[in-house]
């Protein structure tokens, strides 16, 4: 059996070591010898303490040369008489969560193969070379350096050294791979080294470049692959828009969670502290499909809780629908004045309206402090629905038809009728990490330009400012647009109205439209993610939108930009590269014919 070294390189931006550093670590030091841990920068004390326990040596360095410098000063501290002893030197870092599959398999299956180095995936040769700057001319079959394992006769020579010794440190990620990462298998192959990777992806060469992103289910389930990458959850979307339909994170997710003992909750208290919301909820594609024709949910009485927030009476008609519908299981509050709550009452079912429990509220402004008001009750419950019965008035300037029908989504896709609310709650009893469901997001009338103008209302600096005032520090970018029920209404976990209240005690100013963006993020930062829920009856609708304003949108756009991949148009149109007038004339004939 073959005796190896470990060299892990870690880096966490908050210095903090989740549980599946560990349990890789654990995995891992039953393969090999001795296991050096690499951490680039800042680690807490409890983190500290948990490299210590997992490792035989911890180096602790300033964060220079990101994976490259780490694994260089790592082999530098250990020297090369002590490297020596060992017949195989195992490099690799954070950026994966596993083993979805035992390490020992792996280990075992390429000890019979006579290679001098070897990984786990590889990328596939692209040309040209899409950054511009790799010195030979394109991107060469790789194996990709998140986990790569070197045997003596590579690692001991004079040319491996050579390499070490005069490689510079990465200053950018881009130097970083077409300095290192995407020569090294090339460099050396040259020389008269050999090498291999575990998991043969050549039955995806022509199909993508980069299967470990675009292929890992069917790596997992037909080769045992035993990694997933962690930008799986959290890639910018063009990535999967420009090599996919956007399934491949959530097909490997599914299998990882239903197929494997592999625990996904290592995954989400990560990917959740260190991520952007709007990012994970589009690649994992958050967005719940609920039939309102049947269900298998069984409510018990008073098991959950349904708060209608009644602000006015004048316009409850045009909630009748919704409330006789609300399910005879659910606990039901009526949140507002006496007159305001009596008005709810003649529109509900007789039982609902018998048994419905008034809280006392005659201030609406502060919606944060509503929430925090409710949270007593509504902790006692698993699961909670927060239904706002606005006037339509409120919402928009005329056509008043625009705010008519913003609720009209709001409460067709989270109360439409018994068996949505039934299917709704049964989603939050599969995702344990599931926090909120909140309708779509409006993209119509006034609604599309408030929100579409930056994706947060111009409100960015407003509600990073109330997060900070919270003492919440999620990431946030304004290039991914909020997420959020910026119509008031939803569908959360209890307990997590607690959290809204121990904000709100802390104070920070803010309007409702700042405080309903930034929930969802308060949400994030307590370890839950937010879906967005679609009635079987309104997705059509939504469908039909979206559909209509990319065609529109596009016919106007191919004119000017050319037809071509949705990434390469967004890039022309952020550089104003206006093809050339006649081309232009050329496309805008073509589309009006």
């Amino acid at each position: 059996m073959m005796k190896r070294c470990g060299i892990f390189l870690f880096f966490d931006k908050d210095g903090v070591v989740d549980r599946y550093i560990v349990h890789m670590l654990r995995c891992l030091k039953s393969n090999i010898d001795h296991l050096l841990v690499v951490c680039n920068g800042y680690v807490n004390r409890e983190g500290l303490t948990a490299l210590r326990r997992e490792a035989d040596d911890v180096l602790c360095r300033v964060n220079l040369g990101m994976d490259v410098g780490g694994y260089r000063e790592g082999l530098f501290y250990l020297g090369w008489e002590r490297l020596s002893r060992f017949d195989e030197v195992v490099l690799l870092n954070y950026t994966f969560f596993g083993p979805i599959y035992p390490f020992t398999e792996m280990f075992d299956a390429m000890e019979q193969r006579d290679v001098d180095f070897w990984g786990i995936t590889k990328h596939h040769k692209v040309d040209p070379d899409p950054f511009g700057v790799n010195r030979y001319g394109y991107l060469p079959e790789h194996i990709q350096s998140h986990f790569m394992v070197l045997r003596k006769r590579l690692f001991m020579s004079y040319a491996y050294k050579d390499f070490i010794f005069n490689t510079p440190n990465p200053r950018t990620y881009l130097e970083s791979i077409c300095e290192y990462e995407t020569i090294f298998t090339k460099h050396f192959e040259d020389l008269g080294f050999t090498w291999d990777v575990y998991v043969n992806t050549d039955p995806y060469e022509g199909y993508s470049y980069c299967p470990i992103m675009f292929y890992t289910k069917e790596m997992m389930e037909q080769q045992r692959c035993p990694i997933i990458k962690r930008r799986s959850f959290f890639t910018d979307y063009s990535d999967f828009m420009l090599n996919s339909c956007g399934e491949p994170a959530l097909k490997a997710y599914e299998f990882i969670r239903d197929h494997t003992d592999y625990d996904t909750d290592y995954i989400w208290e990560n990917i959740l502290r260190l991520e952007n919301l709007r990012d994970i909820h589009r690649v994992m594609h958050f967005n719940y499909m609920l039939p309102s024709y049947d269900t298998d949910y069984e409510g018990k009485d008073g098991e959950n809780a349904l708060f209608l927030l009644a602000e006015h009476r004048e316009h409850l008609s045009w909630y009748k629908r919704y409330l006789r519908e609300i399910p005879q299981y659910l606990d039901v509050y009526l949140v507002g004045s006496d007159e305001n709550c009596a008005a709810v009452r003649r529109y509900l079912n007789e039982g609902t309206a018998v048994r419905a429990q008034q809280i006392a509220q005659e201030d609406f402004s502060d919606y944060l402090g509503i929430l925090s008001a409710l949270a007593p009750a509504a902790q006692k419950y698993p699961y909670a629905g927060i239904l706002d019965l606005a006037d339509p008035r409120k919402l928009t300037v005329q056509p008043y038809s625009n705010g008519a029908s913003w609720q009209y989504a709001d409460f067709e896709n989270l109360l439409g009728n018994a068996n949505i609310v039934g299917n709704l709650l049964q989603q939050f009893a599969a995702e344990q990490r599931l926090g909120a469901i909140i309708p779509p997001m409006p993209q119509y009338g006034e609604m599309f330009a408030m929100t579409d103008a930056d994706g947060w209302f111009g409100r960015f600096e407003q509600v990073t400012s109330l997060l900070k005032s919270w003492g919440v520090s999620v990431t946030v970018k304004k290039s991914s647009e909020a997420l959020s029920p910026v119509g008031g209404s939803f569908w959360v976990r209890g307990e997590l109205l607690g959290a809204v209240r121990r904000v709100h005690e802390r104070g920070g100013k803010a309007d409702r439209l700042t405080q309903l963006l930034a929930l969802p993020l308060l949400f994030q930062s307590e370890g839950y993610y937010t879906g967005a829920a679609y009635s079987d009856h309104y997705a059509p609708v939504e469908i039909t939108n979206q559909d209509y304003m990319m065609r529109e949108t596009n016919k106007t756009v191919f004119a000017k930009y050319g037809p071509t991949y949705h990434n390469v148009v967004v890039s022309r149109i952020r550089a104003g590269q206006i093809l050339e007038e006649s081309e232009a004339e050329k496309w805008s004939r073509e589309l009006a014919e």
